[in-house]
């Protein structure tokens, strides 16, 4: 069978490497985007279907013929709507996988974030879904690495500081997007049955906020520290000087507190180390300088 490979989510920094690899490895890969110019700019071989989420009526149709979907949605007040009706549309155009990027923040206590509610209703409707007669499998990473390139990078850029609410000493997990990216890959290019409908936590690395900054020092050449600062002062930071929603910077002020160990089957599943906090800066330097 000619695998055929659908995503939605394909432009952004973990989709456009999902993408990349499934073009490198000949499978036929068609994109859903609002922005066709720009899609067929960055995939001249990949097939584009414009479309956005208001509409999803040309989605339907271009669903059919089809093996897999690849979902990255990022609109957290209508996750749980737009995956149940994206993923009911694939399994009725008799798509057999639906890889799907979730959040670690599932596992907290319910309702008690608004992202980790956001991707729990997501998953609910995706494995509630009565035409699903194919496999889901979520991926669960912790806090993005690329984070730091537009929540941290004020302060790091302009005041050589790394500033969060955590203890100095406080392990916090990290995960990578392009050990997303490659995981979620992976998942597409193997066979279905192997992979079934599990679930993927993906915590790459735990460091503490003082490791942090003294990856930022080795990598940029100059000194960064760390200065512990109150819930307050974060969630003003974000709200008055980066315009984040209140809901979102609540979670961020404090989300993932307490998942301090690595996922030990991720090695296993991405075929290599997860990528280190150190090696993502190297990639990102020029964004700090």
């Amino acid at each position: 069978m000619t695998e055929r490979v659908f995503v939605i989510g394909g432009t952004g920094n973990i989709g456009e490497r999902v993408v990349r690899q499934l073009l490198e490895n000949n499978v036929q890969v068609t994109l859903y985007t609002r922005s066709p110019t720009k899609a067929q700019a960055m995939f001249p071989n990949a097939t584009i279907v414009q479309g956005d989420y208001e509409d999803l009526q040309p989605l339907g149709r271009a669903l059919e013929g089809h093996t897999r979907l690849f979902l990255l949605i990022v609109d957290y007040g209508c996750m749980g709507r737009l995956k149940g009706a994206i993923s009911s549309m694939a399994y009725r155009a008799d798509i057999r996988q639906v890889v799907d990027i979730s959040s670690l923040a599932v596992t907290l206590p319910w309702r008690s974030s608004f992202l980790g509610h956001a991707h729990r209703q997501g998953e609910e409707a995706i494995l509630a879904n009565p035409n699903r007669q194919g496999y889901y499998v979520a991926l669960r990473p912790s806090m993005f690495m690329s984070n730091h390139l537009w929540i941290d990078v004020h302060t790091i850029k302009k005041q050589n500081v790394l500033r969060h609410t955590a203890e100095p000493d406080e392990l916090e997990g990290w995960i990578s997007p392009n050990d997303i990216a490659d995981l979620a890959a992976r998942v597409l290019l193997e066979p279905m049955e192997k992979h079934g409908d599990a679930v993927y936590e993906m915590n790459g690395c735990v460091l503490t906020p003082k490791e942090r900054a003294a990856a930022f020092s080795r990598v940029l050449g100059r000194e960064i520290t760390y200065e512990q600062i109150t819930p307050q002062e974060k969630y003003n930071f974000m709200t008055q000087t980066m315009g984040i929603p209140h809901l979102m910077a609540l979670d961020l002020v404090a989300l993932f507190k307490g998942v301090n160990k690595q996922s030990m089957c991720l090695p296993i599943l991405l075929g290599k180390e997860p990528e280190s906090f150190e090696e993502y800066l190297k990639q990102h330097k020029n964004v700090f300088e």
